[in-house]
């Protein structure tokens, strides 16, 4: 299993959880245990709504190509707490998902066409916390040749 990369983004006041309105096409809910998450990014139009409201988000997950950079969807994410309960269990419908998540640690398994990478991060008080992961598509980036 591969590690991913994981950014902790700093102390940030946390603001009320709301869901936001985003555009047409984002995944929005609630977990089992109540944690409000959305996921979604494919069009432009997605990823300008989704980034106004990720500070509401205690974690921000993206996806995408390990050569090329490309955001990359139906990347099933499986993340447990430190007791090994499911706190999320999907896959998402875009590069990002934003996730509430209350304090405490946490293990991202993330998994696109059989290539499986994991992190593990903890959520503070006032944290917001990047895991991005990248896989192996196949894809190549275009070089110019001087």
């Amino acid at each position: 299993m591969k590690k991913a990369t994981l950014v902790t983004l700093g102390v940030i006041p946390v603001m009320l959880v709301s869901l936001m309105s985003v555009a047409a096409g984002t995944q929005q809910s609630t977990t089992p245990a109540g944690s409000a998450y959305v996921s979604g990014g494919v069009s432009e139009d997605e990823r300008i709504e989704l980034q106004k409201g990720r500070d509401h988000y205690s974690l921000w997950v993206l996806t995408a190509a390990r050569k090329s950079g490309a955001y990359l969807s139906d990347v099933h994410l499986l993340i447990t707490d430190s007791a090994k309960k499911v706190v999320f269990d999907a896959t998402i419908d875009g590069p990002w998902l934003f996730l509430d998540l209350p304090l405490g640690r946490y293990t991202i398994a993330a998994t696109y066409k059989g290539e499986k990478q994991h992190n593990v991060t903890t959520i503070h008080a006032g944290d917001h916390h990047q895991a991005i992961f990248y896989f192996d598509t196949g894809d190549a980036t275009s070089a110019a040749t001087p």
